[in-house]
């Protein structure tokens, strides 16, 4: 209990230091963006805008600056960029430290052959960019959706701020680039959304593409990438990425469990897994890792893992069926085929499309070696071999920049 309560007060303590920098410069920021003239510019650029920088924003980035001429631009928060996640895609970076010294970021890049390609949640920058951008054309990027958490009536604050924000910039952009199916569920609760609509999933990234050896050892080596969470964070939010069960059932079956944390984890986060770490034999916490090394390491392991379910937290069962996640399209570039929780309907669809997945129900994962037995190991992987250069960004990113002119020419 005191360990938890000590968590609990370093992580505030974090949170708080972060707000602080936040606000140091606000009335500076102010100042300047009112007093300021604004600059013009004749380039014609593509500027992402988001708060927390998110993985896939990057792999975007790359394979349209190897397609197309005009500028790469991003916008992103100080506390929220991290550079594990980003690449040298980008011609020009820009990190705000409050709304007003973002506002005047957008003030300067705000003209009309400007595609403004935002993304989120968390919205400070999107929310912020439907308001100030009045001449460039606005595209909204979205893998998670806010309101399929909870619905109209989320546990937290903020969450409800969030979802002011949400309905907001669904119903002002031009375009929504839909990588999961989320939307689905958020035009039950917001209604009608007029903006033209782009279904593009995350694809693989053919650089990254590692030939996987097609054979079994004796020890089977799973692994988990991304945000993980420790017990005493609210089990209702953040139980999904609460993986001690999951840790603890395969260390008693004999079944190495890897997990490569998030560049976005704090170790406040991650406390329970040092501890499990030097505790239990068959479970090795590691370091995070950047996108651009991450399937050199994956290459290494048997499967990847979506241990996701409906009964580990008390989030939307829409969140499940709907969602969509960056992770299982790294595991197809090294090559893993993955062992995926029933409860995910658009993952294992997927996973499906590239050949590579092996449903689970929440039995299969506390007796998982019969499940593994019963699959065709060479099969799987070549299947994923085979099938993920169709569906990857280099053949896929001709459909986002048409979408771009389809937008700009309206």
């Amino acid at each position: 209990m005191l360990n938890n309560f000590l968590n609990k007060l370093a992580l505030n303590f974090k949170k708080a230091e972060l707000k602080f920098k936040e606000w140091k410069y606000i009335f500076p920021d102010f100042l300047f963006f009112f007093l300021s003239s604004k600059k013009k510019s004749n380039s014609s650029s593509i500027i992402f805008v988001g708060t927390v920088m998110h993985g896939r924003i990057a792999r975007i980035a790359k394979w349209i600056k190897r397609e197309d001429n005009r500028m790469l631009i991003l916008v992103c928060s100080e506390n929220g960029f991290a550079h594990k996640l980003s690449n040298d895609s980008f011609d020009n970076v820009y990190l705000f430290r409050n709304k007003w010294h973002l506002k005047k970021i957008l003030h300067n890049l705000d003209h009309s052959t400007n595609i403004f390609h935002l993304f989120g949640p968390p919205y400070i920058a999107a929310y912020e960019a439907v308001k100030e951008v009045k001449l460039g054309f606005k595209v909204f990027d979205y893998q998670d959706l806010m309101i399929t958490n909870f619905g109209l009536t989320p546990p937290f604050n903020y969450m409800k701020n969030e979802l002011i924000k949400e309905e907001i910039i669904l119903k002002t952009v031009n375009g929504i680039v839909n990588h999961s199916l989320e939307l689905q569920a958020a035009k039950k609760y917001y209604g009608k959304i007029n903006a033209k609509k782009l279904f593009f999933p995350n694809y693989t990234d053919n650089d990254f593409f590692q030939l996987k050896k097609k054979t079994l050892n004796n020890e089977i080596h799973l692994v988990y990438v991304g945000s993980i969470h420790s017990a005493y964070r609210n089990k209702d939010y953040f139980g999904g990425t609460q993986l001690h069960w999951l840790i603890k059932t395969l260390n008693e079956q004999k079944i190495h469990l890897h997990i490569y944390p998030a560049p976005t984890n704090l170790k406040e986060h991650i406390v329970d897994y040092i501890e499990m770490d030097k505790s239990l034999p068959y479970f090795h916490l590691h370091e995070s890792i950047s996108q651009s090394d991450l399937s050199k390491e994956l290459v290494n392991f048997d499967f990847g893992i979506l241990p996701f379910f409906h009964r580990t937290n008390k989030k939307s069962d829409n969140k499940r069926i709907y969602s969509t996640t960056l992770k299982m399209f790294n595991f197809f570039e090294a090559g893993l085929p993955i062992i995926i929780g029933e409860d995910v309907n658009f993952q294992n669809f997927m996973a499906n499309k590239y050949g590579g997945g092996i449903k689970a129900s929440w039995d299969d994962f506390h007796h998982l070696k019969p499940l593994i037995e019963k699959n065709n190991y060479e099969s799987l992987v070549n299947s994923i071999e085979k099938k993920r250069n169709n569906l990857s960004l280099k053949n896929k990113i001709n459909k986002l920049l048409d979408f771009y002119n389809l937008i700009g020419e309206e």
